[in-house]
């Protein structure tokens, strides 16, 4: 099981792309794919899928309010949906089962679209993990549960979108989503379970040591990973504190878990001329410039986007770093273009 992609609900798609191939630079996306009349056996939706490394971004528009994005956006407004996680066709199948036997809130039928040879199943944000999950896999044989399967011809259109306008950004890649929940103990064995891997607590990413983490905005966190290849992860995060804003919102919304943000790693050295390009580009900034974070020894760079200007969705860009097996973090100099200690020298 692997984390594919993160999906955005808009109300307008065409103005969501161009702000998100703004935002992001079209050096830094491989492909744009346009859909039209996409069914899951439940909703229809129309859209754009952004290829880009090492997760892609979905940001579709349902046709109408009864589905599961049409009644999120009609509720919450524009923001993050849902996240899809990648499976082989072997263990989809043992999961949808097992998920069944374990009374959680799927789909009745599993959806196979029969233009992409993919199926998947949903579910539901009802579930204990608080937010709505799709699992999707790349047939490769007849599905053994054919039986409990819609097959659509969906969707009514799909293809490469050739872009003309060069926005160019430093090294930018996303790979990580942050879900608040109320109860982490308790969810994190649930999100232990849905995703198939233990998690690791962590409030020190360079060194591991669990602890507090508090996000000056009236968050006192503790953080928890749940990694994946490529870097790539969910981070669950529980407001110790009642009246931190964050509870408030879910509260507000009567919810157990949200997605709160999503977070982009861009080149280290060119971290304020990033911040610089998108402050130009009427982006709205959360900070007055990238601040330097010392807690810890992290040494990081990092500012927030306001999502006022990125439909719905707060970003979070740090500076560059990677992760190995043991989700240990290790600054990344790839792309680092000036210094005066070769980076080498370490090796």
């Amino acid at each position: 099981m692997d984390l594919g992609s993160i999906n955005l609900v808009v109300k307008d798609p065409d103005a969501a792309l161009m702000t998100y191939l703004k935002l992001l630079g079209m050096n830094n996306v491989q492909e744009v794919i346009k859909l039209k009349d996409l069914n899951d056996g439940s909703e229809t939706v129309d859209g754009y899928y952004m290829k880009t490394k090492p997760l892609h971004l979905g940001i579709f528009t349902p046709r109408d309010s009864k589905g599961r994005m049409g009644q999120f956006l009609q509720k919450n407004g524009e923001g993050i949906h849902h996240i899809d996680m990648f499976l082989g066709q072997d263990e989809f199948e043992e999961t949808y089962a097992r998920f069944k036997k374990e009374g959680r809130p799927v789909s009745e039928k599993i959806a196979y679209i029969g233009r992409f040879s993919e199926a998947w199943f949903w579910l539901d944000g009802s579930g204990e993990q608080g937010v709505p999950i799709k699992f999707a896999t790349k047939t490769y044989r007849g599905l053994s549960m054919w039986e409990n399967t819609d097959y659509l011809d969906t969707p009514r259109i799909f293809q490469k979108i050739n872009i003309t306008e060069e926005y160019i950004r430093p090294r930018i890649v996303i790979n990580s989503i942050m879900v608040t929940v109320n109860d982490w103990e308790h969810q994190r064995q649930i999100w232990s379970n849905i995703v198939s891997r233990p998690a690791t607590e962590q409030a020190n990413i360079f060194t591991l040591e669990p602890g507090q983490v508090d996000d000056g905005r009236g968050n006192i966190f503790v953080p928890v990973r749940f990694q994946f290849s490529q870097s790539k992860g969910i981070n669950l995060y529980c407001a110790l504190n009642k009246e931190a804003p964050i509870n408030k919102v879910m509260s507000r919304r009567g919810v157990n878990g949200m997605f709160h943000n999503l977070a982009g790693y861009v080149t280290r050295d060119r971290v304020h001329e990033y911040f610089k390009q998108l402050e130009e580009a009427d982006f709205g900034m959360v900070d007055p410039k990238p601040a330097l974070n010392k807690n810890k020894g992290n040494g990081n760079y990092f500012f927030f986007v306001h999502p006022i200007r990125t439909h719905g969705v707060l970003w979070e860009f740090v500076s560059m770093f990677t992760r190995g097996e043991s989700v240990k973090a290790r600054y990344d100099w790839s792309d680092t273009e000036i210094y005066m200690v070769p980076p080498e020298m370490n090796k």
